[in-house]
């Protein structure tokens, strides 16, 4: 296309309509008309090795045999995504797969699998679905995040940096829709009738809708395909983007990306203390930096939402009970490693002194020097500043906690198990399991089943304890537990926490 062009203007020099300017850099001779106002030329695309592709080497790749394979969106977003446009980069099949398509099939997934499954429930946009500012914090984070990347790719294609503006829509879909939004709403979407479920199905319909004219320059396939199925029309002839700058709200945003922060630390916390996500715990006692929460009216309204937003983190790390303190000093108890080749370029031969006085350091002490105060440590008639090089600031869990830390955020986890939550982790491990059979056994989202459950006494008296909820989570119109399981049943045996459990299910009517 750029070279027919090129030749077209040769050709008929000024003949050329006077609106097609000339690039800037483009240095024009009297009677010149360059055919575009601005270009981007690829470089060379070099094999996986970083060699020129060539006949002689035998390293050419042929697109018709790799867009049969992977298509041609995932090869475009690949080639797209894998460097900027204007530089060398290397064609690697392992790539598209590990990139482009895996986040083509995260996006299908989404779609297909949650948003078009559910909505032929019944849901289609109408009046009855909540405005935004009557949805839950969830959907008004989500919008404000969608607003956002929304204006960052229209800007950055602007001055035409098409790989960093990909990148910024496909990592909006990958981490906040599929791995947080969706996960954390998924319950929403298993009704249509609540103002919650039509406000989830709401949200994520615009999310599909806005991420698809994203995505249309640079995937033009699939988004037109979902775009037709969720409008009816292409995505080729929607606006790129719209003026959704009111949707943003920067407080949420920021009060959200400290829950998401404390999440991973709780969850990092619960692997050192060897405690499944699906076991419940009592608490966690989280601190966030005080750089992270705003001063004045702006950050008590950051607080506000941090505390609102608490029940997200609460089901995210399957938590009882969380709290927000304003100090760490309680969870984490300091202490000072001193480094001696450091120490002695000060101390010479009073250096193993100066090791005791570092080691001596209190909490206190070592927590005002990590904030930027002055620390001195005296050897005799001698005092002397120390620096980071001197030493290192080692921590440690205060009590039975289990605590992790990152940039100043903390995340304390109280690792004990009681017996009622105990039972409780057993009846949602069985409903994992049962969740997975219904699957195996190609049930329907929607049907209603018969469960049988044999255990010991152990695993039935927690069957017993939480028999509404499971049956609720597993559409279950009636569950025995206890029962001798005939064979006509579909059956399924496992071990549950070092007991063998078998369960049966059966379609209802």
């Amino acid at each position: 296309w750029f070279y027919s062009l090129l030749a077209i203007a040769t050709g008929l020099g000024d003949a050329l309509p006077n609106n097609l300017l000339a690039h800037e850099a483009h240095e024009q001779r009297p009677g010149e008309t360059a055919p575009y106002r601005s270009v981007v030329v690829n470089d060379l695309v070099l094999d996986a090795e970083g060699q020129k592709m060539s006949k002689r080497l035998g390293n050419i790749i042929a697109p018709n045999t790799v867009i049969p394979r992977y298509g041609a969106d995932a090869v475009r977003l690949f080639l797209t995504t894998s460097s900027q446009l204007w530089t060398p980069r290397r064609f690697d099949e392992a790539g598209i797969r590990d990139t482009a398509g895996r986040f083509l099939l995260t996006f299908k997934n989404v779609y297909t699998g949650i948003f078009a499954e559910y909505a032929n429930f019944g849901w289609s946009p109408s009046e009855l679905d909540p405005a935004t500012a009557d949805r839950p914090l969830l959907d008004r984070w989500i919008l404000s995040r969608l607003a956002t990347v929304e204006a960052e790719a229209d800007r950055l294609l602007e001055r035409y940096e098409a790989t960093n503006a990909a990148k910024a829509v496909m990592n909006f879909f990958d981490e906040d829709v599929s791995k947080w939004y969706v996960r954390q709403s998924r319950h929403r979407f298993y009704d249509i009738d609540g103002d919650d479920n039509r406000a989830a199905f709401a949200t994520l319909h615009e999310i599909l809708v806005v991420t698809c004219r994203l995505l249309a320059p640079f995937a033009p396939f699939i988004t037109d395909w979902v775009h037709r199925e969720l409008t009816g029309a292409s995505v080729h002839l929607a606006a790129f983007a719209r003026d959704a700058a009111s949707q943003v709200d920067v407080d949420l945003e920021r009060a959200m990306h400290q829950v998401r922060t404390l999440a991973t630390l709780g969850r990092a916390a619960r692997e050192d203390a060897g405690v499944k996500v699906r076991q419940p715990l009592a608490r966690m006692v989280c601190v966030v930096p005080l750089t992270g929460v705003r001063s004045g009216a702006a950050g008590g309204r950051a607080e506000g939402l941090l505390e609102e937003l608490s029940p997200l983190l609460a089901a995210e790390l399957n938590i009882k009970k969380i709290e927000f303190i304003t100090s760490a000093a309680g969870l984490v108890t300091l202490k000072a490693k001193p480094n001696f080749r450091s120490l002695g370029k000060k101390f010479g031969k009073e250096t193993p002194l100066a090791a005791e006085a570092v080691q001596a350091l209190n909490s206190e002490a070592l927590r005002d020097f990590e904030a930027g105060k002055p620390l001195y440590v005296s050897v005799g008639n001698d005092s002397r500043q120390l620096s980071a090089e001197d030493l290192t600031v080692v921590r440690s869990a205060s009590g039975d906690m289990v605590v992790k830390e990152e940039g100043g955020y903390f995340a304390a986890l109280d690792p004990a198990v009681s017996r009622e939550l105990r039972q409780e982790g057993v009846a949602r491990e069985l409903v994992s399991r049962v969740q997975r059979l219904r699957k195996e056994l190609a049930f329907a989202v929607s049907d209603r089943i018969t469960l049988l459950v044999g255990a010991g006494d152990e695993i039935q008296e927690a069957v017993k304890a939480f028999e509404k909820w499971i049956a609720a989570e597993v559409l279950a119109v009636k569950l025995m537990v206890g029962v001798t399981i005939e064979g006509k049943y579909a059956t399924h045996t496992f071990d549950l926490d070092g007991q063998n459990v078998e369960v049966a299910l059966e379609r209802v009517g």
